[in-house]
């Protein structure tokens, strides 16, 4: 991978602490984690036993560990040495389970190595020029046919309802999740959460096919394949 004094850290912090171990202790809980639900989302997108697949974002290893026992070869990929010791302790034992302190723009991987790559609620830590970029990276590191599974707070709305929208967003985390207002406000203030429509067309400008779009009120999900 070619440096450049101008590439982006994206190990640096942005809104929540991860490697605050409070946080990581909460982790699965406000984010609603469940191994039947990624291994059903993992049958769903595909996942056979040939294949080798990357989490990135993979925090405390939950779906990661899950495609470890379906697959090849599974990477868990997360800049917080927090969460990945966690990801570690739950994916003991699985030898085809490997990790990596790495975010989007600093994965390491062969050009055309992965069948799926997935990021779930980790895209949003970049600035949308360097989303572009994240896209450009995984796109060079599937192999044809092989697809990106991204899901992730994304508006659709008319400007005119940005406001009201997060607004109903953190009144609705603080009554169904672990997170408080306070921690909903730091997310439309400090974070990158970006529009759906700029996501698809990143996604389809660096070359993917949109196999899959699902819009559940501010999440978003994308499917999309490297032809």
């Amino acid at each position: 991978m070619q440096h450049y004094d101008w590439w982006y850290d994206d190990a640096r912090q942005v809104g929540l602490d991860f490697e605050d171990e409070t946080q990581v202790a909460t982790y699965d809980a406000r984010q609603g984690g469940s191994a039947e639900r990624d291994r059903a989302l993992l049958e769903h997108l595909g996942l056979k036993p040939h294949m080798t697949m990357a989490d990135i974002g993979c925090g405390t290893g939950i779906l990661v560990r899950e495609a470890a026992q379906m697959c090849k070869a599974a990477v868990g990929i997360d800049v917080s040495a927090t969460m990945l010791a966690a990801a570690k302790a739950r994916g003991a034992g699985c030898e085809n389970l490997s990790f990596q302190r790495a975010g989007f723009l600093s994965f390491e991987a062969p050009e055309q190595s992965f069948d799926l790559i997935t990021a779930k609620n980790a895209l949003h830590h970049l600035p949308d020029f360097w989303k572009a970029m994240a896209f450009t990276r995984m796109y060079a590191a599937l192999k044809p046919g092989g697809r990106l599974y991204l899901r992730d707070v994304m508006f659709d709305v008319p400007g005119q309802q940005l406001a009201a929208t997060a607004e109903g967003w953190i009144v609705w985390l603080t009554q169904n999740t672990g997170y408080s207002r306070a921690e909903g406000a730091s997310h439309i203030r400090e974070e990158y959460s970006t529009f759906a429509w700029a996501i698809e067309r990143m996604l389809t400008d660096c070359g993917f096919k949109i196999v899959e779009h699902v819009q559940d009120g501010v999440y978003g999900t994308f499917v999309a394949e490297r032809p």
